[in-house]
């Protein structure tokens, strides 16, 4: 009996060490700060802020808005395309001239093409109509090399009659 008395005393008291351990642990980290009762799997990242000067105010004139067209390449005395080097406003063909609709974008406009800059609307086509747009390249290489494509189209003082028109 006395065998199976010091069996319970030894695991009363090994118990008791384990439990005084826990808890003088748990102090020790409420005494630093550390919640010791949430277990937390990431790190914690401070970000310092810093203060933001504001050294310019800007006025937002119009709002830009951009279209999707069509667009296909095409150059200067292309028998296949039915092009010479006079566009339909009376000026030669050069980089930076595009064939539009003119009931949607009017010859002599300025217009963005998202990626590649900005080109000038001088030119029309027969197959040109809507929101479909043609691009002059220099050679026929670069314009077969060109492709249709889909591209974004910003028309600067673009309004409410003219997204009326394209998305008819």
């Amino acid at each position: 009996m006395t065998e199976r008395y010091n069996k319970v005393i030894h695991i009363l008291f090994w118990s008791l060490v384990t439990v005084f351990i826990f808890v003088s642990v748990l102090i020790v980290l409420a005494r630093n700060g550390i919640d010791p009762l949430s277990v937390r799997t990431e790190a914690e990242v401070v970000i310092q802020k810093q203060p933001v000067y504001i050294t310019r105010v800007e006025e937002v004139k119009e709002e830009t808005e951009w279209f999707y067209f069509e667009a296909t390449g095409y150059s200067a005395n292309d028998p296949a395309q039915g092009t010479n080097n006079i566009t339909a406003t009376g000026k030669e063909l050069e980089k930076g001239m595009v064939a539009v609709d003119p009931k949607i974008i009017p010859l002599g406009t300025k217009i963005e093409i998202k990626g590649l800059g900005t080109f000038t609307a001088e030119d029309t086509g027969s197959r040109i109509k809507g929101n479909r747009i043609d691009i002059y390249f220099e050679t026929k290489e670069e314009a077969r090399s060109f492709g249709r494509q889909v591209i974004w189209v910003n028309i600067p003082h673009s309004d409410i009659e003219l997204a009326e028109l394209l998305y008819r």
